[in-house]
């Protein structure tokens, strides 16, 4: 009778303890991954298979990349890009640098030809403005001076003829020949007046007016083709060092890489049923096996898509490193582990029959 109250008192006794192990005692739980080291910016610029001119800049820490320019050549154009002399000797490039410069034979030549015409129509304008020349205006007078004294003459020439022409001293058809001539005279007259008064009074206000819109338009299109040349001049948007790339395969034939390591980031996948237990502002731990030292790490951005990776659903997360570089390299492979907090015994069994339920 004594042995079965003690064994109900064991039983009772191991009962209470193991509930109160699953209610109350908490586990630690982590999340494994391994993920690839990044600089927190990048800039790269390269040429793609079509001759175009890219470059490209990305954040890794918001996963955000934009065009930084784009610049494509006329048909026949040639056109040729040359890095800076001693670029590839310092390794850092600061904010505002000039990388390289681009030359174009067709754009020079076609700002050549605008700067031209503008010259021709702004010495257009000045003579149009001022008038012509002395010389001409006088040569103009005295013409105008001998087709008066020409018409004068006609005139007392031809009165002479109405008065004899009246008196049938003379035919008619002797008559209407000194009378053309008068009209002719008069109108010789009248062109040498024109002509000199256009002289002396310059262009006509439309002359002038469409003069001044062509160099308008003239002066617009070689403050663009400066902008254009001076977009020729190749600088960097961020401070950072010249990275050293040998890529495997080189699909666009990159120039220069230029990262900014001032922060490190790493980016890992998570899969998706790990996904709930994973939130911006945790912390992590970084080991790199190869330098054999630990790093400190806090999530700053989870990714809303999802990837394959080995035929799993998986998220990216991206961490930014505590420390600074430390030895670490752009490119490396780090072991991740997410700290997931202290849970209870009953919920790591469930989590844990998830993870075995996913694979």
């Amino acid at each position: 009778m004594r042995r079965l109250v003690t064994r109900i008192f064991l039983i009772a006794g191991f009962l209470i303890i193991l509930i109160f192990l699953i209610q109350f005692v908490r586990v630690p739980y982590r999340i494994h991954s391994r993920g690839i080291v990044m600089p927190v910016k990048e800039w790269v610029l390269k040429k793609d298979a079509s001759g175009i001119l890219v470059s490209q800049y990305k954040d890794n820490l918001t996963n955000t990349s934009t065009q930084y320019m784009v610049t494509q050549f006329q048909r026949g154009d040639l056109a040729r890009f040359q890095l800076r002399e001693g670029l590839l000797n310092t390794g850092e490039v600061s904010a505002g640098d000039t990388i390289g410069k681009i030359s174009s034979t067709e754009e020079e030549k076609r700002y050549v030809e605008l700067k031209a015409e503008l010259l021709v129509q702004q010495s257009l304008l000045k003579v149009y403005s001022t008038g012509e020349k002395p010389e001409k205006v006088r040569m103009a007078y005295e013409s105008m001076l001998r087709a008066e004294q020409e018409y004068n003459t006609q005139r007392q020439l031809t009165d002479r003829q109405e008065a004899l022409y009246n008196k049938n001293y003379i035919s008619a058809e002797q008559f209407e020949l000194s009378y053309n001539d008068l009209i002719v005279k008069q109108q010789n007259v009248n062109e040498a007046k024109a002509n000199y008064q256009s002289l002396i009074t310059g262009a006509k206000k439309e002359e002038i007016d469409y003069i001044n819109a062509s160099i308008h338009a003239l002066e617009m299109q070689i403050a663009e083709a400066e902008k254009r040349l001076a977009s020729f001049y190749i600088t960097s948007p961020i401070k950072g060092r010249i990275v050293g790339l040998r890529p495997v395969i080189d699909e666009g034939n990159i120039f220069l890489t230029i990262a900014d390591y001032s922060q490190l980031i790493v980016v890992l996948p998570v899969e998706v049923y790990k996904l709930p237990y994973v939130f911006v502002g945790q912390e992590l731990v970084l080991k790199a096996h190869t330098l054999g030292k630990t790093y400190d790490a806090r999530i700053t951005g989870i990714d809303n898509s999802v990837q394959m990776l080995g035929q799993r659903q998986n998220v990216f997360v991206t961490a930014a490193m505590n420390e600074g570089e430390n030895g670490v390299l752009s490119g490396m492979l780090m072991d991740a582990t997410i700290d997931g907090g202290w849970i209870t015994i009953p919920e790591y069994f469930k989590r844990l029959l998830r993870v075995i339920k996913s694979n």
